[in-house]
Protein backbone atom coordinates (compact mmCIF):
# COMPACT_ATOMS: atom_id res chain seq x y z
CA UNK A 1 0.00 0.00 0.00
CA UNK A 2 1.41 3.38 -0.65
CA UNK A 3 1.49 6.19 1.91
CA UNK A 4 0.35 9.69 0.69
CA UNK A 5 -1.49 11.18 3.56
CA UNK A 6 -0.41 10.72 6.99
CA UNK A 7 -2.83 11.70 9.93
CA UNK A 8 -0.77 12.19 13.37
CA UNK A 9 -3.59 12.74 16.42
CA UNK A 10 -2.97 14.77 19.03
CA UNK A 11 -4.50 15.44 22.43
CA UNK A 12 -4.61 17.18 25.92
CA UNK A 13 -1.68 15.66 28.43
CA UNK A 14 0.50 13.85 25.67
CA UNK A 15 3.47 13.49 25.68
CA UNK A 16 5.60 15.65 22.99
CA UNK A 17 8.40 13.23 22.46
CA UNK A 18 5.96 10.84 21.36
CA UNK A 19 4.66 12.75 19.03
CA UNK A 20 7.70 14.43 17.66
CA UNK A 21 9.97 11.56 17.70
CA UNK A 22 8.21 10.08 14.69
CA UNK A 23 6.54 13.00 13.36
CA UNK A 24 10.16 14.33 12.67
CA UNK A 25 11.32 11.32 10.87
CA UNK A 26 8.11 10.99 8.67
CA UNK A 27 7.83 14.72 7.84
CA UNK A 28 11.60 14.54 5.86
CA UNK A 29 10.17 11.71 3.42
CA UNK A 30 8.80 15.06 1.94
CA UNK A 31 11.17 17.38 3.10
CA UNK A 32 14.00 15.49 1.89
CA UNK A 33 12.25 14.60 -1.74
CA UNK A 34 12.22 10.72 -0.73
CA UNK A 35 8.54 10.62 -2.25
CA UNK A 36 7.38 14.95 -2.23
CA UNK A 37 3.89 13.80 -2.88
CA UNK A 38 3.70 12.51 1.06
CA UNK A 39 1.54 14.95 3.32
CA UNK A 40 0.71 14.75 7.11
CA UNK A 41 -2.20 16.49 9.24
CA UNK A 42 -2.04 17.05 12.88
CA UNK A 43 -5.62 16.19 14.35
CA UNK A 44 -6.70 17.11 17.50
CA UNK A 45 -8.91 16.10 19.96
CA UNK A 46 -9.67 19.84 20.59
CA UNK A 47 -8.56 23.00 18.96
CA UNK A 48 -5.60 24.11 21.05
CA UNK A 49 -3.75 21.13 22.53
CA UNK A 50 -1.85 21.19 26.31
CA UNK A 51 0.80 18.85 26.67
CA UNK A 52 1.50 17.47 29.85
CA UNK A 53 4.15 20.08 30.01
CA UNK A 54 2.30 22.97 29.46
CA UNK A 55 3.31 23.13 25.75
CA UNK A 56 0.55 24.71 23.72
CA UNK A 57 -0.55 23.22 20.04
CA UNK A 58 -2.68 23.85 17.67
CA UNK A 59 -3.91 21.39 15.26
CA UNK A 60 -4.71 21.63 11.80
CA UNK A 61 -7.99 20.52 12.19
CA UNK A 62 -10.54 18.68 15.16
CA UNK A 63 -11.63 15.50 14.80
CA UNK A 64 -11.17 15.84 10.75
CA UNK A 65 -12.53 12.72 8.73
CA UNK A 66 -9.74 9.97 8.56
CA UNK A 67 -11.08 8.21 5.34
CA UNK A 68 -8.63 9.80 3.12
CA UNK A 69 -5.66 8.96 5.14
CA UNK A 70 -3.33 6.11 4.68
CA UNK A 71 -1.51 5.65 8.20
CA UNK A 72 -2.97 7.11 11.08
CA UNK A 73 -0.64 7.70 14.10
CA UNK A 74 -1.40 7.69 17.96
CA UNK A 75 1.33 9.06 20.61
CA UNK A 76 0.90 8.08 24.19
CA UNK A 77 0.66 9.88 27.84
CA UNK A 78 -0.99 10.97 30.44
CA UNK A 79 -3.53 11.94 28.36
CA UNK A 80 -4.71 8.56 27.33
CA UNK A 81 -5.89 7.62 30.93
CA UNK A 82 -9.21 9.91 30.66
CA UNK A 83 -9.47 9.00 26.49
CA UNK A 84 -10.00 5.73 27.52
CA UNK A 85 -13.23 5.91 28.56
CA UNK A 86 -13.92 8.96 25.91
CA UNK A 87 -16.69 7.08 23.72
CA UNK A 88 -16.26 9.70 21.18
CA UNK A 89 -12.71 9.31 20.35
CA UNK A 90 -12.93 5.57 20.51
CA UNK A 91 -15.87 6.14 17.94
CA UNK A 92 -13.45 7.67 15.45
CA UNK A 93 -10.87 5.73 16.06
CA UNK A 94 -12.96 2.90 15.04
CA UNK A 95 -13.64 4.25 11.69
CA UNK A 96 -9.97 4.05 10.59
CA UNK A 97 -11.23 0.79 10.05
CA UNK A 98 -9.21 -2.72 9.53
CA UNK A 99 -7.44 -2.35 5.91
CA UNK A 100 -5.31 0.37 6.48
CA UNK A 101 -1.98 0.72 8.66
CA UNK A 102 -2.12 2.11 11.90
CA UNK A 103 0.79 3.05 14.67
CA UNK A 104 1.32 3.41 18.55
CA UNK A 105 3.81 4.78 20.89
CA UNK A 106 3.53 4.29 24.11
CA UNK A 107 0.29 4.62 26.23
CA UNK A 108 -1.51 5.07 22.42
CA UNK A 109 -1.26 1.47 22.55
CA UNK A 110 -4.38 1.75 25.02
CA UNK A 111 -6.16 3.75 23.14
CA UNK A 112 -5.84 1.28 20.38
CA UNK A 113 -6.62 -1.59 22.59
CA UNK A 114 -9.60 0.45 23.42
CA UNK A 115 -10.77 1.04 20.06
CA UNK A 116 -10.71 -3.24 19.65
CA UNK A 117 -7.25 -2.81 16.91
CA UNK A 118 -5.35 -4.68 19.51
CA UNK A 119 -7.69 -7.59 19.96
CA UNK A 120 -5.80 -11.19 19.20
CA UNK A 121 -2.55 -9.38 18.51
CA UNK A 122 0.58 -8.54 20.34
CA UNK A 123 1.41 -5.49 21.32
CA UNK A 124 3.60 -3.13 23.67
CA UNK A 125 3.41 0.11 25.40
CA UNK A 126 6.09 2.00 28.37
CA UNK A 127 6.87 -0.67 30.61
CA UNK A 128 4.31 1.35 33.46
CA UNK A 129 1.76 0.22 31.16
CA UNK A 130 2.12 -2.97 30.60
CA UNK A 131 -0.96 -4.09 33.18
CA UNK A 132 -3.31 -1.85 31.51
CA UNK A 133 -2.83 -3.24 28.03
CA UNK A 134 -2.87 -6.35 29.50
CA UNK A 135 -6.48 -7.14 28.61
CA UNK A 136 -6.54 -5.14 25.44
CA UNK A 137 -4.32 -7.56 23.39
CA UNK A 138 -3.69 -11.32 23.05
CA UNK A 139 0.22 -10.71 24.60
CA UNK A 140 2.26 -7.48 26.12
CA UNK A 141 5.49 -7.70 24.92
CA UNK A 142 8.14 -6.91 27.66
CA UNK A 143 11.21 -7.39 25.51
CA UNK A 144 11.21 -5.42 22.39
CA UNK A 145 11.17 -1.60 21.49
CA UNK A 146 8.75 -2.57 18.44
CA UNK A 147 6.11 -4.88 17.35
CA UNK A 148 4.99 -5.39 14.03
CA UNK A 149 1.71 -7.07 13.48
CA UNK A 150 0.66 -6.38 10.08
CA UNK A 151 -1.97 -3.43 10.56
CA UNK A 152 -1.26 -2.14 14.03
CA UNK A 153 2.35 -1.38 14.90
CA UNK A 154 3.41 -0.45 18.49
CA UNK A 155 6.11 1.08 20.46
CA UNK A 156 7.60 1.41 24.09
CA UNK A 157 7.97 3.81 25.90
CA UNK A 158 8.65 7.93 25.20
CA UNK A 159 11.81 7.79 23.15
CA UNK A 160 10.80 4.44 21.57
CA UNK A 161 8.73 7.41 18.47
CA UNK A 162 11.91 7.98 17.38
CA UNK A 163 12.67 4.10 16.42
CA UNK A 164 9.13 3.94 15.25
CA UNK A 165 9.32 6.59 13.09
CA UNK A 166 12.26 5.45 11.18
CA UNK A 167 10.95 1.72 11.61
CA UNK A 168 7.61 3.20 9.62
CA UNK A 169 9.71 4.64 6.96
CA UNK A 170 11.78 1.75 6.37
CA UNK A 171 8.53 -0.59 5.99
CA UNK A 172 6.51 2.18 3.73
CA UNK A 173 9.76 3.46 1.77
CA UNK A 174 12.69 1.28 2.25
CA UNK A 175 16.05 0.98 4.02
CA UNK A 176 17.60 3.14 1.83
CA UNK A 177 15.42 5.94 2.97
CA UNK A 178 15.46 5.23 6.59
CA UNK A 179 19.43 5.30 6.78
CA UNK A 180 19.52 8.79 4.53
CA UNK A 181 16.84 10.04 7.22
CA UNK A 182 18.38 8.75 10.02
CA UNK A 183 22.01 10.13 9.00
CA UNK A 184 19.93 13.65 9.04
CA UNK A 185 18.92 13.28 11.94
CA UNK A 186 22.48 12.29 13.20
CA UNK A 187 20.69 9.25 15.26
CA UNK A 188 21.33 5.87 15.29
CA UNK A 189 18.16 3.75 15.89
CA UNK A 190 17.67 0.64 17.85
CA UNK A 191 16.96 -2.63 16.39
CA UNK A 192 13.22 -2.19 15.93
CA UNK A 193 11.65 -5.58 16.13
Amino acid sequence: MAIKRIAFLVFPRLTLLDFVGAYDALRRIAAMSIDPAVTHRIIGTEPEIIDETGLVMKPDAVYEDLASFDLLYVPGGFGTRTLMDDRHLLDYLKTWGSERPLASVCTGALLLGQAGYLRGKRATTHHRAFDLLRPLCREVVTDRRIVDEGQVVTAGGVASALDLGLYLVERFWGLAAREKIAAQMEYRAYSAV
